[in-house]
């Protein structure tokens, strides 16, 4: 009995062991449908995210060069560490692993190692430490041999020149886009297209090359070549420079200009910055005053009244005025630079010596529509379109609004402010026969090779005015600088034709008295003038205010260095070439 008990005992137990192996087999069955039918895509999905990673591959960024070629802009080797934070942060001690990278990745990274801590210290697959580190730094970084700690190689931003044209060339940011000036106007041209790497990782999030899924080659930026030429930029910096701290001023621009083509030749402003490490400038010297900044032009604005004046036929060059040191409109007194005024001088005389109750009571002459017509004409109601953002259109009173005083201010270039580059290329249409030019700052669109992809030529705006009133005004600038108001603006040897300016500056919405921008517009050598060239220079302290004072000697600094620089050779002699005129009126 007992063996037959023992007996049934084994075949419960076997038939136990049976049943307990068919349900395992079963529930093994179920789940192996479940897994490769029912949730095998989204257990694909999952894997993917765990092992396969799409590394973004930046594009080499083009560079930007001067018209001769010098390189003012351009990439430097460097490398991106990239973390994948789920490999470092997992276990019991994951949070600690991660700020123990930290501590280590933050000798070799401008981040504190808490900072760093934190990054790693997260559940995600993707984290960009650092855009740009040397190939140095790089090289440190990899011999930690950290888990899931990547360097990837990528490219810097570097300015050869240092200051060298900074507003206008501006800079890239961490994130690889342009912050301001070319580099933010043409950053999708300057960028290229990035590539990509879709590869297999192992458990340390590490890329297996041989396990490569998919891969686009990134496209390198194309080049944006400028009409500026490094030298003379170089040049108009110093003097200006120079000039900002003569007149313990607070800031200034210099634009040169080919009149013919619009090609800006030079920009320069006055403080600025080193893009290199445009983190620590300050927005004074980051702002572009030439494009950025309107002020009221004073009295280089004349030739545009003058422009109105001489094609509708109001006034001839040898109009006469009687000039007392003021002038009174609807009641109110405008005083003119001069306080006892000249007595009877031509409009010619006028210009010359730069009245303003000439040139006020010759825009009541003009009338506000006709005077808002030459305006609008010489490019003042849009902005310049040079190529650089942030480009004002100015501000200006409504046509339906401007009354007698508004209207005899204006033609002395008072009550409505303008930015340099609408000015200079307004006055370059006279050295032009009268035709406008659109002002352009960059030249041609070059492919990485360096084969040109777009060229940007001369275009013509507008014809402001005709050929034979340009001249005129062109021989009242002449007369101007031989003369009048710009004798220090003189190069001997050479023939000049320009005008000064001092414009009272709008401080807190009113007109000061004591606030200027002083000014001085020129072009030489007459009768071929190669270049036209603006120097404004802001808020002057002390004895030295006037535009013939201060920003005049900055002009012929620079225009000295053009005409040497281009093989010029002079060709007149005393009193700048002219000869005396027969009559001053």
């Amino acid at each position: 009995m007992k063996a037959v008990h023992r007996d049934r005992q084994v075949r419960w137990r076997t038939l136990e062991l049976l049943g307990a192996v068919a349900v395992m087999s079963a529930w093994l069955m179920v789940r192996l449908v479940l897994i490769q039918a029912v949730h095998s895509r989204q257990l694909t999905v999952d894997a993917a995210a765990i092992h396969v990673h799409n590394l973004v591959l930046p594009a080499t960024r083009g560079r930007i060069v001067d018209r001769n070629g010098v390189v003012l802009a351009m990439n430097v080797p460097s490398y991106q560490v990239v973390a994948t934070p789920e490999y470092i942060d997992s276990g019991r001690q994951g949070r600690a692993n991660a700020y123990r990278d930290g501590r280590l990745l933050a000798r070799y990274l401008p981040f504190s190692a808490k900072r760093i801590g934190r990054v790693l210290d997260q559940k995600t697959v993707y984290q960009l430490l650092d855009r740009a580190v040397s190939p140095t730094v790089a090289h440190r970084i990899q011999s930690l041999g950290l888990t899931g700690i990547t360097v990837i190689p990528a490219s810097g931003r570097e300015y050869p020149d240092g200051r060298l044209a900074s507003q206008v060339l501006g800079m890239v940011g961490s994130n690889g886009r342009g912050l301001a000036g070319i580099e933010y106007q043409y950053n999708r041209i300057l960028s290229g297209r990035p590539g990509h790497w879709l590869v297999n990782t192992d458990a340390a999030g590490n890329p297996l090359p041989q396990w490569q899924l998919a891969y686009r080659r990134p496209v390198a930026g194309k080049t944006v070549q400028l009409t500026i030429d490094a030298n003379i930029e170089s040049v108009a910096q110093k003097w200006l420079a120079w000039g900002v701290h003569r007149a313990h001023a607070t800031n200034g621009t210099v634009i040169v200009m080919n009149p013919h083509t619009g090609a800006v030749l030079a920009l320069a402003n006055y403080p600025n910055f080193n893009p290199n490490h445009y983190y620590t400038a300050t927005p004074l010297q980051m702002s572009d005053f030439a494009v950025q900044t309107v002020v009221p032009p004073g009295s280089i604005f004349k030739p545009v009244t003058a422009s109105a004046a001489l094609s509708s036929g109001v006034v001839t060059p040898h109009t006469m005025f009687y000039t007392k040191g003021y002038f009174t409109v609807d009641g109110i007194r405008i005083n003119d630079w001069k306080p006892n005024g000249w007595g009877w001088i031509s409009f010619t005389r006028g210009l010359e010596v730069s009245s303003d109750q000439v040139f006020g009571e010759v825009a009541l002459k003009v009338g506000t529509q006709r005077l808002y017509r030459m305006i609008h004409a010489y490019g003042f109601n849009h902005p310049s379109g040079v190529g650089l953002p942030g480009d004002s259109a100015g501000i200006w009173l409504p046509q339906s609004s401007v009354n007698n005083v508004d209207l005899a201010t204006m033609g002395f270039g008072q009550g409505f402010a303008a930015t340099p580059m609408q000015v200079i290329a307004a006055d370059a249409s006279i050295p032009n026969h009268g035709m406008m030019m659109q002002p352009r700052i960059v030249r041609a669109v070059l492919s990485p090779s360096g084969t040109v992809s777009r060229r940007i030529g001369p275009r013509v705006e507008n014809r402001p005015v005709s050929s034979s009133v340009a001249g005129q005004i062109e021989h009242m600038m002449v007369l101007e600088a031989a003369y009048g108001t710009g004798v220090p603006a003189q190069v001997p040897g050479y023939v000049i034709a320009g005008k000064t300016g001092t414009a009272q500056l709008v401080v807190h919405g009113k007109t000061s008295s004591s606030d200027f921008a002083a000014s001085y517009l020129g072009y030489g050598p007459i009768p071929h003038p190669r270049f036209i060239m603006l120097v404004m220079i802001h808020h002057p302290v002390g004895s030295l205010f006037y535009g013939d004072q201060v920003a005049a000697p900055v002009w012929k600094h620079i225009a000295t260095f053009l005409f040497h620089y281009w093989g010029i050779k002079p060709y007149a002699t005393g009193n700048n070439g002219t000869a005396p005129p027969t009559s001053h009126g």
